[in-house]
Formats: C-alpha cells, sequence, structure tokens
C-alpha cells in the first residue's frame, strides 16, 4: 500500500455475528479539497464491483464487504493532487490469483490453493467535479449508474463477467468517445444517449449485449457496434433518426423494425432520419451470432 496524500485514512471495523463468525468491512475516502477534475483508473481481477454517485464533499468512498472470513482483502489504493487534478487509483487484484470456470458458468477464485467467493466493492464518487474512469474488471459482476455524475471520459473494459451500466440522468459533462470493450461476458446498458457523447465504439468477443439508447440526445452521434460470436440487441427510441450500416455475413442473423427503409445492400434508415433532431449513424459488424435492432417508445 503506498499513500501519496495525508487525505487518505483506513478505518477497519469488526463485526461479530451469532456463533462467532466474523465479517470485516474496510472504508477508505478521500475529502475534496481543491481539485478541478479527477482522473479515476479502477481494477478489479474479480468480485462484484458496483459504482454510484456519493457524498458531494468525498472524491470517492469505497467500501469493502468481505464474503469469506478465512481470507484478507487485499487493496491497493492511492490519490494524488498535482494542478488541482486528483488522480485516482483503486486495484484489487492480488498476485497468484486464478480464475475457473465451471460447467455451469459460476465463477471460482483460487489464490494461493485457497478457494475464494466473489467479494463485493462499493464505490462512490463526487458530482461536485469532472470525472474521468478507466475501469477494468476480470472476472465477476459490476453495476456501474453514473447517474448524476460529471463524466467527460469513460472506457470500461470488462472480461468473463456480467455487467451493468446506466445514465438515468443526463450526464453533465460531455464524452468525446465512449469506448466498452467485453469478452465472455453479458452486458446490459441503459439510456446511453444520456452519456452525453460524441461518439460510442462497443466491442463484443462471445456473449449476450444489450444496448439501449434511451435518454435525450439533440445532435448527431456516430456508434460502432463489433460483435464476435454472440447475440447483440440495440434498442432506439421512435422520435430519434437512425441510421444503420451492417456489414452482412452469411454466418449472422440480422434482423430490424419493419419502420426502417432499406436503402441499398447493407444501410437502412428510419422514416424520421432527415427531420429527426437528434440522428444516430450506427454501424454494425458481426462475426458468428444475431444482431437485432429495435425501436422503443
Amino acid at each position: 500500500m503506498k499513500n501519496q496524500t495525508s487525505l487518505t485514512y483506513i478505518v477497519f471495523i469488526l463485526f461479530v455475528t451469532a456463533g462467532s463468525v466474523t465479517a470485516q468491512t474496510i472504508q477508505r475516502e478521500v475529502k475534496r479539497t481543491d481539485e478541478k477534475e479527477v482522473k479515476v483508473y479502477l481494477n478489479s481481477t474479480f468480485g462484484s464491483v458496483n459504482l454510484e454517485k456519493g457524498d458531494p464533499g468525498k472524491i470517492v468512498e469505497v467500501l469493502y464487504r468481505r464474503k469469506d472470513k478465512d481470507n484478507e482483502p487485499e487493496l491497493d489504493f492511492e490519490y494524488s493532487i498535482r494542478r488541482s487534478v486528483g488522480d485516482l487509483r483503486i486495484e484489487m487484484n492480488p498476485e497468484g490469483t486464478k480464475v475457473v470456470h465451471s460447467r455451469n458458468g459460476d465463477v471460482n477464485v483460487n489464490l494461493n490453493h485457497i478457494n475464494m467467493k466473489p467479494d463485493e466493492w462499493y464505490i462512490r464518487l463526487t458530482d461536485e467535479v469532472p470525472i474521468s474512469i478507466e475501469a477494468e474488471l476480470g472476472a465477476g459482476k459490476s453495476d456501474f449508474d453514473f447517474s448524476g455524475l460529471e463524466i467527460e471520459d469513460l472506457t470500461i473494459s470488462t472480461g468473463a463477467s456480467s455487467s451493468k451500466m446506466r445514465f438515468d440522468e443526463k450526464n453533465s459533462g460531455v464524452i468525446d468517445n465512449l469506448v466498452i470493450e467485453t469478452g465472455v461476458s453479458k452486458f446490459v446498458a441503459e439510456n446511453l444517449n444520456n452519456a452525453n457523447f460524441r461518439k460510442m465504439t462497443f466491442e463484443g468477443g462471445v456473449g449476450s449485449y444489450y444496448l439501449d439508447f434511451g435518454g435525450e440526445l439533440k445532435r448527431t452521434v456516430d456508434v460502432t457496434v463489433s460483435v464476435g460470436l454472440g447475440a447483440i440487441t440495440v434498442v432506439v427510441p421512435k422520435k430519434l433518426g437512425v441510421r444503420v450500416k451492417y456489414e452482412d455475413s452469411w454466418l449472422s442473423n440480422f434482423t430490424i423494425d419493419d419502420e426502417f427503409i432499406r436503402k441499398k445492400k447493407g444501410t437502412y434508415e428510419s422514416e424520421n432520419y432527415e427531420d429527426a433532431e437528434g440522428r444516430m449513424n450506427v454501424y454494425i459488424e458481426s462475426g458468428l451470432g444475431s444482431v437485432k435492432i429495435k425501436r422503443s417508445k
């Protein structure tokens, strides 16, 4: 553990339950000072990672709940400030960790020949300053709720995981390029247009993906989707004008709502594309699997 600022501190709280079974909670936090923006790097080898808006007066709060009473949690937490820019690094990746997938899809973690249960991490960020986030997630689950945060840059990379992200409120920042990369996973995103991005790139490996572009959009944006082996559903509100360019592959199945007009081979447009205030240009490439383009209300 390396601490680069006196603002970071550790609180250990022990809870004793019936039968003398001990669980442990670790809490770390950084109070806000003169930061004008914060850059966040998050790395998790395994476990359940949950992120949401927190106390405006605190740059970050990290809460950990240990499921396995026989193993100590390991967390690298560093924070520094330079020229009013905060640099936050949170790493949950013990050395020697091996992830094993069972036949029924369960994720098992082995550390030093000890089987461990995926742990739970809770991260809360301030909404008082612009935030840039780069997250790398391994095995486990993640639930990222960016509602109410001011996000200026966002890159998410997931491995063998089940992940969900959402923007239930309009992002007050502008994301030039929203990047999502997934491996063997299930990924669900809701209200993506509330992310307030100019360009979005989604790359899926093997899995099931659901991209809901609900939310407010009053500009023209570009969305690039690439899927290797899997099923992806793209949902777009009816009020938005949409142009879809799809690279045909005899190995994949492509379906699109009847409202879309086929302009030429591989190109479709919604009836309101030219007149809509918000427009999306969607480019899709699929290997082996299925692609669905649907309209929502």
